[in-house]
């Protein structure tokens, strides 16, 4: 990092303890070409583990979204807008904000002269989507790739490629989650369970929660409902299961997830058990 610094105010509120949401100040040092998202990997990195925001959200490249907020006011993605000074950076809305710049409600429409300079903004948060939803159109729009590549160049060429960036998506999912919960200890993911039945996605019932253990069992699983319905079945495991322990390697590489069966493969329910590798 070059010798020249600015001055960032971050939107902090967290709904679960704050009556105010606050600006908070950080002295980030600058170099040219940096994005106002390697300034909140800067943040996050060295001086504010706690900051929750969409870390590169699952792309980087400004197509999904959901890195979109108001930058000294205006509104843009913090992954393709180039830092030129000091910034304020505060979410699109402040309506039911899950943890500063991260929020769940859609978003307002943006007025025509707020986005004037900027390219595709979208006056929606992808986040703001009912998880399913995602899910279904990931599925529908995946499965039928996936099985083209897999014909022309056969499965044991691609399905390593195709696991690792599922794993990829995971891994960001627990980095997230660590992130909103403000934790990544065993605790802290019995916090975050409810989040898991977000839209319906899943049931479960609560088997063991202790400092060392936590043991849940899927008792409904909507995800494999949802295969089912569109014939993708074999898709599954591979596109929605396969997250999860790379979710938790995300959260936290010392924790372990113990998976003996799953709905998705036909069992009644799935077997989740977390626990400490140490």
């Amino acid at each position: 990092m070059a010798d020249e610094k600015i001055n960032v105010n971050v939107f902090r509120f967290d709904p679960s303890v704050d009556q105010e949401h606050t600006l908070k100040n950080y002295t980030v040092p600058w170099e040219k070409g940096m994005s106002v998202m390697n300034v909140l990997d800067y943040i996050y990195q060295n001086l504010d583990s706690s900051i929750a925001y969409y870390d590169h959200a699952g792309c980087s490249l400004g197509v999904c979204g959901r890195c979109t907020g108001r930058i000294n006011g205006k509104p843009g993605l913090f992954c393709q807008t180039e830092v030129k000074g000091d910034l304020t950076l505060e979410p699109l809305s402040t309506d039911q904000v899950l943890k500063d710049l991260v929020s769940q409600k859609a978003l307002k429409p943006i007025r025509e002269e707020e986005t004037s300079g900027q390219n595709n903004i979208m006056a929606q948060d992808i986040n703001s989507v009912n998880i399913l939803v995602r899910r279904e159109i990931e599925a529908l729009i995946a499965a039928p790739i996936i099985k083209a590549f897999m014909e022309e160049f056969g499965n044991e060429k691609c399905l390593p490629i195709i696991k690792e960036v599922i794993a990829g998506l995971g891994r960001e999912s627990g980095k997230l989650l660590a992130a909103f919960v403000g934790g990544n200890q065993l605790t802290d993911l019995a916090k975050g369970l409810p989040l898991f039945t977000q839209g319906g996605a899943l049931e479960f019932e609560v088997v063991e929660i202790t400092p060392e253990r936590i043991a849940v069992n899927i008792t409904r699983c909507k995800y494999a409902e949802m295969y089912r319905e569109h014939g993708l079945s074999e898709f599954g495991s591979l596109l929605s299961c396969g997250r999860d322990y790379a979710l938790i390697e995300g959260f936290n590489p010392d924790l372990r997830l113990e998976r003996n069966q799953t709905i998705m493969e036909g069992a009644d329910y799935c077997d989740f058990c977390f626990s400490s590798k140490k």
